[in-house]
């Protein structure tokens, strides 16, 4: 050996930066050594030197500690620079280096508002009306010295007034009208306010504004409007030249120049040269003299012409008549003015403005009228403003002679802002209409009246800011005149405080000021009174404003709401908080902290996030070795960009979590046992340990197997010691040996798996096996018939042993001592020579299969030991085709789902033959005599006589005959296939019922047994016990799934009445009947209600957890619709459905709510409609009804009903609420109805009674009985709820306010709890595999029995059935409907549903009524004996079917009361030739109609039947008998009213309890239809539309055709005197056939006719074309005799 010394040199490394680039931000006001940043460089070699900064611009901006890395400013320069690059370096003491780059940002303060530098410009800004919205006004611009987003700037208006708009574009904002401005309706001028914000956080945020005012200018819109759509003036002969004769005026509602008018006259003729127009007053002179012989003859016309003085000018014409008139009827003269004198616009009403008199110039008149003219525009009194009044005659203002007015204002509306000046037009009016106009100017004086308004606003300033100015207050004034628009601006002084005088200055101009540096964290809002007067007017407004924050103060961490020691899990995942809470004190609202750990954090196991200081797990953490991750203490600083740092430590615990998994001492253990000795004992131990825990503490593990493995094994949970269950056997496991694999889980159960050990059971052999016959293969051969055994080929039967060598072969073989004699004259065995353990067989004689087909040969086997049994080799006798063939019966029933299933093979034909396996020998063809439709429906395999049923197939029975040929012997056979097709609903599904018959197969079940009667099937059987069972008809039972589980079957039924049966029915009177069942048909039912959640303790049920405990379970059952059962017998088959369990471990809604009404969907007549993106049920009445109409209560008179049982469900709670009338009774029963049935049946029950006022509840969930009591109020009034909770924690009972008292303290004992029975580990699931039944118990056997059957602990008392009302029962959120029950006594539903009327008699009551019957009868036989003699009895026996039918007492209302007589006594009408007498629908009163006559005949066109108008009823029109209707012959001395009363008494004779259902057509007339079974046939016959009968009539009229359909015609015979003929159903339309049914009792043959529900009907028409009508539903049923013409229209609609 050598040593060798290895030496490791280590080499210099340059130190390394931990990031690959940084990072920080700080504010543009940090002042020198403010903290930046730090760089962390680590260095391998252990000689770190120093840190520096290189590339720093400009030099000394940013400086480094050399030991720590930390970055501080330097020298502030950043007024223009918002970010630096430069690098960092990290150098050793060996010189070596390494950088990276370093990136500060410069965050801005925003210490900058908004500032409008053109404001003033804006004001007085105009735009021009008209124009289309949209239109720019203007643009205005705000300046913000800050960066960033703090300079940028945003602007919004603080009122829009409903007429602008601003965006923001490119820094500016521009104005834009949102309507068209018009400023002739008071669109005038607008004050705008424009807010200026920066870009800041909002409540940082700095703004400015800025208030102007927008003129809207005139554009000239509007042409001049004359006052008079027509001006009128006389005119004496004598008026004086150039003297005025008349004014007209016009206004114009635009300004300036647009309003200003110029009058001229138009040269439309002569009349224009005697005038002249002045242009600016309107007034019209007269400027030629007029002659005499004008008066009363000339009539001037004028044309007068207004326009204004616009750019583009506008104009206006209105007419002018002068008439003239003698000399001397001179107009008025205004001989007397007053000036009128200007009024200041708040002038009082009546205030006089002006004086007019005038004088008539009419000798001896000297009345005048004055008439103030109301112009079109507010200054020419448009708006009523001034008025006149007349002055006395003899008032001394005016002239003698002359009368006066006085012009004063009317109205309080002068406004000198709108209207400076009024120009008024006065008229003077003398008696001869003439007249003269007089204008009046009115001068308004501006008042100070408008107060000025303050705009509001809110103001901001930085703090620590020197005195500078906050904002300019300007405020609105809308007087017109500058005088009274001088604003002074002050603090209001009554509001205002110290401290904003200390610190703000007002100006008298708005200058808001600050006097000194404010501080935020001081105070950061001021509110400011600010008041304003024009001089006359005051108003206050209180600005507020914000001191905006800077960073200022330093952070500290708060210690006490902080938490800074934290324990994690090492489970904590990646990313997420620790739990470390850093709580910073900072006033500052602005700051921009960086949280980092800086020491401590080794492997960098946790990270920081740098702004919230969020500690998380950075990298997965791990407790245990190597990694050994335990505490953490770190050091976090916090830098807020501009002040010192603060700086804190945190401690992270880390504390062992389970996160390993267990792990077995070994690998793998082996353990040896002897089979059928070691039984149900120990034989070994597992263990293992948990990583997570130190070895020499309990380990805390439990052991458990898989579910499978526990059929064997069991294995302690917390020792982990192996036991067999029972014995084991070694030629059962593979090789002589079983490996399980033993699971365990750390922390009792709730942990980690660790991987399984693999354990092997070695088994050790016991001579406990005789020889099997290990070859032929299966113990099966085959000897040809009809050999000669002299040629046969021996087979070599080889013999084996399962046991070891030692215990096996060398093995012999015998024919036992038992064996029959023909046997061992028929086979012969031998040894065979040189091969141990083999033998040889063959025939001793000619084999005939037709005498038998399968030899069963005992064989003697023994081993070396001498250990011997029974081997049985099967012995088939070959066939070959020698026997004959004859005709053959088979029926084949198909129950199709839904009617979807596929085109498929249901079965093959059968004739008689003794031969098996000749097919490849025959041929098949349909015969011809086949029914179409049945041909249509089915095809017939020509090689293989499979039978193909069509998609599509109908329901209905079918008759397919098959011709079968022979071709190797030449014969030649029928076979008669019945196929009997169903339709099968969902709910026919899901309402069935299930059992298994133990030691049947599936084709069993269809073949003859041995103990059966002759014909009869088990299958057979089992329908009619079922059907005795449930009192309905065996075709009422539909046994639809049977399906093999190893040598059983299952099978699943339903039964139909009205509607379908439910299950729990089914299943609970099943079970009751079971005993009998198998003895009656000598068979084993092992199991009724095939739901394995039911059986909560084996290991194969469903929902069961890996530790062999249980879950919530609910079956449900999925039917393959593309995939059917087919099981054939000897001559009966059955094609069913193949139904699949499927199991959800849950106890919720299977499907997700609908969306989409459906039928079902609602209970109880409830209506569907989708609301609200749901779907929501109207009920009958909003009482006694759920929210899918459940009905809800129920009244119990002593008697019972039966419901679905609970589901299996965790956390289970049943809720009822109740009204008792007595004191005692049941309440409810869930439970075993009869002793154990078998083995593992469950015996699980709940019972809830009422004793004596005491509720009392017995519930046991398999483990042992638990009863509780809770004493009730004796109340018979109110209502009680209780309820019963169970899970794992234990059982529940509650009954709310049980006392009945308000006070809370006297319901202490309402509520009462009890543990599990077992521990918290027992079962906690309720397993019902019987109905609930409510109010009581259907007969069953005593609690007693059932209590020692099922080891009950504790024994239910009996007692009576309840009396009272159920008002609501639940199971968790499912709410019973009440009415689903099927199986009910004495039970009413709803609640105050009435009680049927009961009479109690005594004894004596009795006899007196018995005997006072018996006299009435002997009273009515004596009557009616002397009846009889007096008249002759009616007969006419030919009129009988067709009265009965048409003529009798009708039950409308209730089927059962003789309600209403009804007659067709359009049968009287029939003549002798079988026509109707006075049809009015005819085309004349007669009873002569040539078409009908030759329909009668047969003869009759089919295309002219359609159109026909007048027929008979059904019953006379009868045309398949090819005869008229009998003549009505009056027997002598009968009168007609007579011989309907006779008829109606014989129909009242027959019984009344029948069905009646009326065959209805569109038009509604109706018929008596002899059988219900008929539903199916109806068609209307006045539609070409097809008539679905299951979805037109609706789900009621679908359920009875269900109930009511047969299998054939003869299974339904009507109660009425005549024959319903016997019909078969064809695809066309063919001629009536004539044949002789085989069950008619004489040879005459029958007319048989067609149906009207044909597959397809073709209607003809004179002009031939025809259309087809959909085939409905098949159907082989009796029919309607009037229903061959029912697809024949007629007045009267008769179907």
């Amino acid at each position: 050996m050598v040593s060798a010394l290895i030496r490791i040199e280590d080499t210099d490394e340059p130190p390394y930066f931990e990031n690959l680039k940084y990072t920080f931000s700080i504010t543009e006001s940090a002042a020198q050594d403010t903290y930046v940043g730090t760089v962390v460089a680590r260095d391998a070699d252990l000689d770190f030197d120093r840190y520096e900064l290189i590339n720093v611009q400009p030099p000394g901006t940013f400086t480094v500690e050399p030991k720590n890395g930390i970055i501080s400013v330097g020298t502030n320069v950043f007024a223009n620079k918002w970010q630096f690059d430069f690098e960092a370096r990290a150098l050793d003491n060996k010189g070596l280096y390494s950088s990276v780059p370093v990136h500060v940002n410069i965050i801005d303060e925003n210490t900058h508002k908004p500032e409008f530098n053109e404001c003033a410009e804006l004001d007085g800004i105009s735009v021009f009306e008209n124009k289309t919205e949209g239109l720019e006004v203007v643009m205005v611009t705000a300046i913000d010295k800050d960066h960033g987003i703090n300079g940028e700037v945003t602007y919004q208006l603080l009122n829009d007034l409903d007429t602008f708009a601003i965006e923001t574009r490119t820094g500016h904002g521009y104005i834009t009208t949102t309507r068209m401005l018009d400023r002739d309706a008071e669109d005038r001028e607008f004050f705008l306010t424009v807010i200026a914000k920066d870009g800041a956080p909002l409540d940082e945020a700095l703004q400015e504004a800025c208030t102007f005012k927008i003129i809207v200018d005139d554009i000239n819109d509007n042409p001049p409007n004359f006052d008079k759509p027509l001006y009128e003036q006389n005119i004496a002969t004598d008026h004086n030249q150039e003297t005025a004769v008349l004014r007209v005026t016009a206004t114009d509602i635009d300004t300036l120049q647009n309003a200003d008018i110029l009058y001229s006259l138009d040269d439309i003729s002569d009349d224009s040269s005697y005038f002249s127009v002045d242009n600016h007053t309107g007034i019209i002179n007269l400027v030629k003299e007029l002659d005499e012989s004008m008066a009363s003859v000339k009539t001037f016309q004028l044309l007068a012409r207004a326009t204004d003085k616009g750019r583009v000018p506008l104009t206006n014409t209105v007419r002018v008549k002068v008439m003239v008139v003698s000399s001397g009827s001179l107009p008025p003269s205004i001989i007397h003015t007053e000036a009128p004198k200007s009024i200041p616009e708040n002038a009082p009403l009546q205030t006089n403005v002006a004086t007019i008199c005038a004088q008539s110039n009419v000798p001896n008149e000297p009345d005048v009228f004055f008439i103030l003219v109301t112009g079109n525009t507010g200054d020419t009194n448009a708006d009523g403003t001034f008025a006149i009044k007349k002055l006395g005659n003899n008032d001394p203002v005016c002239p003698s002679g002359s009368r006066g007015v006085v012009v004063y204002l009317a109205v309080r509306n002068l406004d000198y802002e709108t209207i400076t000046q009024y120009r008024l037009i006065l008229q003077v009016v003398n008696t001869q209409n003439a007249r003269v106009d007089k204008e009046v100017l009115v001068k308004i004086q501006d008042v100070n009246d408008i107060p000025p308004l303050l705009q509001p606003f809110d103001g901001a300033i930085t703090e620590n800011s020197p005195p500078i100015l906050i904002t300019t207050i300007k405020a609105i004034d809308k007087d017109a005149s500058p005088q009274f628009r001088n604003l002074v601006y002050s603090f209001d002084g009554p509001d205002v405080t110290d401290e904003v005088r200390n610190k703000f200055d007002l100006s008298r101009d708005g200058q808001l000021r600050t006097l000194m540096r404010l501080d935020r964290e001081e105070k950061n809002k001021y509110m400011i009174p600010v008041h304003v007067t024009d001089g006359d007017h005051n108003r206050t407004s209180m600005y507020w404003i914000t001191v905006k924050d800077i960073n200022d103060v330093k952070p500290r961490f708060d210690k006490t709401l902080g938490v800074y020691e934290v324990q994690v899990p090492e489970d904590k995942g990646v990313g997420k908080n620790t739990g470390i809470v850093l709580k910073v004190i900072d006033p500052d609202v602005v700051n921009h902290n960086d949280f980092q750990i800086v020491k401590g954090n080794e492997q960098r196991k946790f990270s920081i996030d740098s702004t919230t200081g969020e500690v998380t797990v950075a990298t997965k953490l791990d407790y245990d070795d190597p990694m050994r991750d335990r505490n953490f203490t770190m050091l976090v600083r916090l830098s807020d960009g501009a002040n010192e740092m603060a700086e804190t430590y945190i401690t992270i615990a880390v504390i062992n979590v389970n996160d390993l998994q267990p792990v077995f001492d070994q690998s793998s253990y082996t353990f040896r046992v002897t089979e059928n000795l070691d039984c149900s004992i120990p034989f070994g131990q597992v263990s293992a340990m948990d990583p997570d825990l130190p070895p020499d503490v309990d380990q805390n593990i439990e052991y458990y197997l898989h579910a499978n493995e526990r059929v064997n094994f069991t294995i302690h949970a917390t020792s982990g010691q192996l036991s067999i269950v029972g014995c084991l056997d070694r030629e059962a496991a593979t090789r002589g040996s079983m490996t399980i694999y033993p699971l365990a889980k750390d922390d009792a159960g709730d942990g980690y798996d660790a991987e399984p050990s693999a354990v092997t059971i070695e088994i050790n052999d016991q001579n406990d096996n005789h020889p099997f016959i290990q070859s032929p293969e299966n113990s099966y051969t085959k000897f040809m018939e009809n050999t000669d055994p002299r040629t046969v080929t021996p087979v070599i039967i080889q013999l084996a042993d399962w046991d070891t060598e030692e215990h096996g072969c060398p093995c012999t073989l015998a024919l036992d001592d038992s064996t029959s004699a023909d046997i061992v004259h028929k086979f012969g065995v031998t040894k065979v020579e040189a091969a141990p353990s083999r033998f040889s067989i063959v025939p001793l004689v000619t084999l005939d299969r037709e005498a038998q087909k399968v030899y069963k040969l005992p064989f003697r086997t023994t081993d070396r030991d001498g250990v011997n049994g029974i081997r049985i080799l099967t012995v088939e006798v070959g066939d070959k085709n020698d026997s004959p063939m004859s005709d053959g019966q088979s029926t084949i029933q198909v129950y199709n789902y839904l009617g979807q299933f596929p085109k498929m093979v249901i079965g093959t034909v059968h004739v008689t033959d003794l031969d098996d396996y000749d097919v490849g020998d025959k041929v098949f063809e349909i015969d011809p005599s086949t029914n179409h439709e049945v041909d249509t429906n089915f095809d017939v395999d020509y090689n293989s006589g499979e039978i193909t049923m069509l998609k599509g197939a109908p329901d209905g029975t079918y008759l397919l005959r098959v011709k079968v040929e022979d071709q190797f012997r030449n014969e030649v056979a029928f076979g008669e296939v019945t196929i009997r097709v169903m339709d099968l609903t969902e709910e026919a599904i899901m309402q069935s019922g299930s059992f298994r018959v133990k030691g049947y197969s599936s084709l069993q079940l269809f073949q003859q047994q041995e103990t059966a009667v002759t014909g009869t099937s088990l299958y057979e059987r089992l329908k009619n016990a079922i059907a005795n069972i449930h009192e309905i008809p065996a075709e009422n039972v539909d046994i639809f799934c049977v399906r093999d589980v190893g040598s059983d079957v299952d099978v699943r039924y339903n039964c139909h009445g009205s509607p379908y049966f439910t299950a729990s029915r089914l299943n609970g009177l099943m079970l009751t009947y079971l005993s009998k069942l198998n003895s009656d048909l000598k068979v084993k039912i092992s199991q009724v209600n095939l739901d394995r959640c039911l059986y909560e303790n084996d290991p194969a049920r469903p929902c069961g957890t890996s530790i062999g405990g249980s879950t919530s379970c609910q079956q449900t059952l999925k039917a393959n619709m593309t995939s059917p059962l087919v099981v054939a017998g000897d001559t009966v088959t059955m094609v069913g459905v193949d139904i699949t369990d499927e199991y959800d471990c849950s106890c919720g809604t299977l499907e997700p709510l609908p969306s989409v009404c459906y039928e079902g969907y609602c209970f109880n007549g409830g209506v569907c409609k989708p609301e609200n993106n749901t779907l929501v049920c109207e009920c009958p009445s909003n009482k006694d009804y759920g929210p899918r109409c459940e009905l809800l209560s129920a009244r119990f008179e002593k008697g019972y009903a039966w419901y679905e049982p609970p589901k299996v469900c965790e956390n289970s709670t049943i809720f009822m609420s109740f009204q008792t009338y007595e004191k005692t009774g049941i309440l409810l029963y869930s439970g075993p109805t009869v002793t154990r049935p078998w083995h593992d049946y469950p015996k699980d029950f709940v019972y809830v009674v009422l004793n004596n006022w005491v509720l009392e509840t017995y519930i046991d969930l398999g483990t042992g009985t638990v009863s509780i009591s809770i004493a009730l109020e004796k109340n018979t009034i109110r209502t009680f709820d209780y309820s019963i909770t169970w899970n794992h924690l234990g059982i529940t009972f509650e009954v709310m306010n049980c006392s009945g008292s308000s006070n809370p303290g006297a319901n202490g004992n309402c509520k009462k709890s009890v543990p599990l029975i077992g521990g918290s580990g027992a079962s906690h699931l309720l397993n019902l595999a019987a109905p609930l039944q409510l109010g009581g118990v259907a007969a069953m056997v005593s609690f007693q029995q059932l209590a020692n059957s099922y080891d009950w602990s504790i024994t239910p008392p009996s007692v009576d059935p309840f009396h009272g009302c159920v008002n609501e029962f639940r199971h968790k959120d499912f709410l019973y409907d009440l009415n689903s029950t099927d199986y009910d006594k004495e039970t009413y539903k709803p609640c105050n549903a009435p009680t049927q009327a009961k009479v109690i008699m005594g004894n004596q009551s009795i006899v007196i009524i018995v005997v006072s019957l018996l006299c009435l009868i002997m009273l009515v036989l004596l009557i009616l004996c002397l009846a009889r003699r007096k008249k002759k009895t009616v007969s006419c026996p030919e009129l009988d079917g067709i009265v009965k039918e048409t003529i009798g007492s009708t039950d409308i209302e209730g089927f059962g009361e003789k309600d209403m007589t009804q007659y067709d006594l359009k049968l009287l009408r029939v003549g002798p030739d079988g026509y109707l007498l006075n049809d009015v629908h005819g085309e004349k009163l007669s009873y002569t109609n040539p078409l009908m006559h030759e329909r009668l005949q047969g003869d009759a066109d089919h295309s002219t039947l359609s159109t026909e108008r007048r027929r008979l009823p059904d019953v006379a029109d009868d045309t398949l008998q090819k005869c008229k209707a009998p003549i009505a012959l009056m027997p002598e001395g009968l009168s007609i009213g007579e011989f309907i009363d006779d008829n109606i008494k014989k129909v009242d004779k027959d019984p009344s309890d029948f069905d009646d259902v009326r065959h209805y057509c569109y038009e509604g007339d109706a018929m008596s239809i002899a059988s219900l079974s008929s539903i199916g046939s109806g068609r209307s016959t006045d539609s070409d539309d097809t008539f679905d009968y299951k979805n037109d009539w609706g789900p009621r009229f679908k359920k009875l055709n269900e109930i009511y359909k047969r299998g054939s015609d003869e299974d339904d015979d009507s109660d009425f005197e005549f024959n319903v003929p016997k019909q078969r159903k064809r695809a066309s339309l063919p001629p009536a056939v004539t044949e002789t049914p085989p069950e008619s009792p004489t040879d005459k043959p029958v007319t048989t006719s067609r149906p009207s529900e044909e597959p397809t009907v073709t209607y003809g028409g004179t002009g031939g074309g025809g259309g087809e009508r959909p085939p409905p539903r098949a159907t082989a049923e009796p029919f309607s005799p009037a229903s061959p013409y029912g697809q024949i229209e007629g007045a009267e609609s008769w179907c």
